[in-house]
């Protein structure tokens, strides 16, 4: 046996271990990186921004989503110490529904939430999802 056999087997299994080295690296960077940037993931609540207009002369509060993630309308709770109404029933619209920037709802004596709202109220927009815990996405403390 002459020694240039012996050489272009070694090259051969080297390349083949390569591969398979390759291969793995490959393999696993590619779980890690959909693990790090899953789209799927709801690990918290949303974040999302509300402004509020308050009509003195009518007892009025309109809120206003102002930013942020969009939310489905059923899951947004308005609450004060007197009422609360979930958006979907203020809006007049399916729970499904998402509530993004711009959308807006009326707190008042004459709809859903049932009470005149006064400047030394505290109204809270509350993430109210089907399971889990509620979290405050903002308030308006009379100002």
């Amino acid at each position: 046996m002459d020694g240039s056999a012996e050489c272009e087997r070694g090259v051969s299994e080297f390349t083949g271990v390569a591969i398979l080295i390759a291969t793995t690296v490959l393999v696993t960077a590619s779980i890690g990186v959909f693990v790090l940037v899953d789209p799927t993931d709801t690990g918290g609540p949303p974040d999302a921004n509300f402004s509020f207009q308050y009509i003195d002369q009518s007892s009025v509060l309109i809120v206003t989503h102002d930013r942020g993630d969009e939310v489905a309308a059923g899951n947004l709770t308005l609450r004060s110490s007197d009422a609360q109404a979930r958006w979907h029933e203020l809006a007049g619209t399916n729970e499904t529904v998402l509530v993004g920037p711009g959308d807006t709802v009326q707190l008042s004596n004459n709809n859903v939430y049932g009470q005149n709202v006064n400047r030394n109220d505290n109204v809270r927009v509350i993430y109210t999802p089907p399971s889990g815990n509620e979290t405050e996405l903002d308030r308006w403390d009379g100002s």
